[in-house]
């Protein structure tokens, strides 16, 4: 299997490269020059030139919380942004299969542990991360809206 890793030079990216050499797939992790999530066409140009089988999606525009405070137009349009290329462009390319990496931070702040994912969108969320957060949680509903219209088009087949 060829499976495409976004955010490859991340903390968690890194992981996931370092455990890579135990299985028997192809890893691509272009960095943000070979591949630049911002631009619809640089994404739909890779995975037409690529072709993976797969996209784990660990890309994201991260910092502590000064950096969220300073600049939460970033956070928010620069994440929805990679989020959105990247999850409609595999969509539209066909990949069968798409992990999208999330964040605690779509919770409610108040949220008490352990987390469900039945309280996403159920409190304030911490306003320090809100647009990160808010990109994330778009992000995932993507995600949730296409997997629903493939199995709502998907005839039925007896077990």
């Amino acid at each position: 299997m060829k499976i495409l890793l976004t955010g490859a030079n991340g903390m968690v990216g890194k992981n996931i490269l370092e455990l890579s050499s135990h299985h028997e797939h192809v890893f691509l992790s272009p960095d943000s020059k070979s591949l630049n999530l911002l631009d619809s066409s640089s994404v739909t140009d890779y995975l037409a030139r690529h072709k993976p089988d797969m996209v784990i999606h660990a890309a994201g525009i991260v910092g502590g919380i000064q950096a969220n405070m300073a600049q939460p137009v970033k956070f928010l349009v620069d994440n929805m942004q990679m989020g959105l290329n990247i999850i409609t462009s595999a969509k539209n390319a066909g990949v069968k299969q798409f992990l999208n990496l999330s964040s605690s931070c779509m919770y409610p702040r108040d949220a008490e542990n352990p987390l469900a994912e039945s309280l996403i969108l159920k409190g304030q969320l911490e306003p320090t991360n809100e647009g990160y957060a808010l990109a994330k949680i778009a992000a995932t509903r993507l995600c949730e809206y296409i997997l629903s219209l493939i199995h709502i088009s998907e005839p039925t087949r007896p077990y």
